[in-house]
């Protein structure tokens, strides 16, 4: 993965109400989304429920 623009981080902090960070704080947000992004591509995904076989979702009451 490529490291996000300064635009597209500034776009971002503005959507998440961080819009008031220095340039600073935007380029290392920059470089860290870039770590979250590659970290987040290995983690397993949540198995679909409607993939699943049904004995593996149990109903608790």
């Amino acid at each position: 993965m490529t490291e996000p623009s300064v635009e597209e981080i500034a776009a971002f902090a503005a959507r998440h109400g961080l819009a008031g960070l220095t340039p600073e704080q935007l380029a290392r947000m920059a470089v860290l989304a870039k770590t979250v992004a590659e970290t987040a591509a290995g983690l397993p995904r949540v198995t679909d429920k409607f993939e699943e076989p049904m004995p593996v979702f149990r109903v608790r009451g």
